[in-house]
């Protein structure tokens, strides 16, 4: 009886200690997964070479009321920036209305370019999309309607966290891209990058 009691006491000692070195494998794993996401972000968060394109495609982010958030700023002004050096260069807004915002983002960028001097003739708004694969899908369709052309080369505007994913998901809607890349507010940078974690996962599986 005592040998069976301490066999099973054992037993339960072994399972136990085995249990807890897989909870500490599968936490070292995911720590490990999750470091090596974030430095691909780090990594693919550069502008690419600066080339001349047919379009411009700026990426939204949010609004204040009616007021570009400082991340949608930095991306408006690289966008100015762009569409001063390369004049025959259309450019699509790209961005709908999210909550909080008393306009699209495609509203409020369109305003933005047009009192820096952008005219009204470059600019195509795209209002409806509510994520970055709908960035890219509606802002090809509405470039293809508005030339009667198919589209496969673009440029866009959009956060340095935020590029990588961008790329992944131009190049699921069949466009050759070139990343323009803003840097992110320091008070936002961990929260953003923690969050592009998880969207990329996301977009991974789900935005085919």
């Amino acid at each position: 009886m005592a040998r069976n009691f301490e066999a099973k006491v054992i037993s339960r000692v072994r399972r136990k200690h085995e249990y807890k070195k897989i909870v500490i494998i599968v936490l070292i794993a995911a720590v490990l997964q999750f470091a090596l996401v974030e430095s691909v972000l780090v990594f693919n968060g550069r502008s690419d070479k600066e080339t001349a394109t047919d379009f411009l495609i700026i990426l939204g982010a949010g609004l204040k009321g009616e007021i570009p958030s400082p991340i949608l700023y930095g991306r408006l002004e690289a966008g100015v920036n762009y569409l001063q050096k390369y004049p025959g260069t259309k450019v699509v807004v790209s961005g709908g209305q999210g909550r909080g915002e008393d306009i699209t983002e495609a509203q409020a960028m369109y305003k933005y370019l047009v009192s820096k001097g952008i005219a009204e003739d470059r600019i195509l708004i795209e209002d409806r999309s509510t994520s970055t694969m709908e960035n890219f899908t509606y802002s090809k369709r509405l470039i293809e309607q508005n030339t009667g052309k198919s589209v496969s080369e673009v440029t866009f505007v959009t956060s340095n966290f935020h590029v990588f994913r961008a790329k992944m998901l131009a190049d699921r809607n069949n466009l050759k891209s070139y990343a323009i890349s803003c840097k992110t507010p320091v008070s936002v940078t961990i929260q953003l990058y923690i969050r592009e974690y998880m969207a990329l996962i996301k977009s991974f599986v789900v935005d085919r």
